[in-house]
């Protein structure tokens, strides 16, 4: 029976262990200035997405009006 509850508390404490070593891996991940670079970027490129996206279908729209305009 010691053998049972030394087994469970080792067990518990390896786990505590594991949590912290993933808790001080996690803060030195979100405290890199790579990762604000890395943020930074993926906004840039939404913007740039949105830019294209906007770009594109004002594209569109001069085209319509040009074959509207070549029928007349």
């Amino acid at each position: 029976m010691e053998f049972l509850w030394a087994l469970i508390i080792v067990s518990l404490i390896s786990f505590i262990v594991v949590l912290i070593i993933a808790a001080i891996i996690r803060y030195a991940i979100d405290s890199s200035k790579t990762s604000r670079k890395l943020d930074v970027l993926i906004k840039e490129v939404q913007f740039l997405k949105t830019e294209i996206k906007k770009q594109q279908s004002n594209k569109q729209r001069d085209d319509s009006k040009h074959i509207i305009d070549e029928k007349v």
